[in-house]
């Protein structure tokens, strides 16, 4: 078998951090982390023995119950920035809520949230262009920076619909849970395989160095949770980390802007691929007139 698990089979939420043939790295590995992480080291043997370091972080708890402070980082912001990030954090927390009434469990954080990337999304993200490709910029960006402690590519695609709907209220992006038939819906057949694929991309922007290293010993295919596979021999793995980081990022935002423009064909609203998109400023500016 050339497959191993990118998440502890036995735990989802420790994912592979570090491999080696050596014992001794492993443990000297294991032994070097903070007392916040939590460790554990699965044997593989494909084409030789190697050993996988799997580590999570401590002490997450409920998405609900994360303090921080908001007023402060807000402070630090441009008008503009604040305006936006404001919209996107009630955007966030409708999203989890809606998650904990469905589920009936409160959403874990595996990190905390961190508000001062989120100008950083903004900041980076260029406005300049049709709707759909500053839409698809904006999701990518969003997802790269990771900044929200669970749910980030949901909050993505929310916050692509709030975008598109400040240029046609009427937009929506199209309902992905409707029952096609007794065996299929509709979320199958399209927008979770950009989402896949996208975890696919920010996986592989994060640890080629050490897909590399598996790679090399034999390992073909990763899974991660929720059975999405990593095919490694369809990505490039020998780059410097600085190399992959970027090129992956590049991929990351076609990717989302591609899921833009199928989105707003499949909601029956093709002109937003011809629609200028919205500045900063002037999105910013829509916000504060629903205020």
């Amino acid at each position: 078998m050339s497959r191993i698990y990118y998440h502890h089979p036995g735990d989802k939420q420790f994912s592979l951090d570090f491999v080696h043939p050596d014992p001794a790295e492993i443990v000297s590995q294991a032994v070097g982390y903070s007392d916040d992480v939590a460790v554990k080291i699965q044997r593989y043997d494909i084409d030789e023995q190697f050993y996988v370091v799997y580590t999570s972080r401590i002490g997450g708890g409920p998405v609900r119950e994360i303090d921080f402070n908001l007023e402060a980082a807000l402070e630090e912001m441009s008008d503009d920035n604040r305006t936006i990030v404001v919209r996107l954090l009630e955007i966030y927390r409708a999203l989890i809520a809606q998650n904990e009434k469905e589920e009936g469990l409160p959403v874990e954080a595996y990190k905390s949230i961190d508000l001062n990337a989120l100008p950083d999304v903004l900041d980076r993200t260029l406005w300049k262009g049709s709707a759909t490709g500053v839409a698809g910029r904006l999701a990518s960006n969003l997802i790269l920076m990771h900044a929200l402690p669970n749910a980030n590519h949901r909050t993505a695609v929310a916050l692509t619909q709030f975008y598109l709907r400040r240029l046609n209220a009427d937009f929506s992006i199209p309902k992905t849970s409707i029952e096609v038939d007794p065996e299929t819906y509709d979320w199958r057949e399209w927008v979770n395989e950009y989402i896949n694929e996208s975890k696919r991309l920010l996986t592989v922007r994060r640890k080629n160095v050490v897909f590399k290293h598996l790679s090399n010993f034999g390992v073909k295919t990763l899974e991660r949770k929720h059975a999405v596979e990593i095919d490694l021999t369809a990505y490039e793995l020998d780059l410097y980390p600085s190399e992959a980081k970027q090129i992956y990022a590049e991929k990351h935002e076609q990717l989302w802007i591609e899921f833009v423009t199928e989105a707003v064909e499949r909601a029956g609203y093709p002109e937003l691929k011809e629609t200028p998109g919205l500045a900063k400023g002037e999105f910013a500016n829509k916000i504060r007139n629903l205020d």
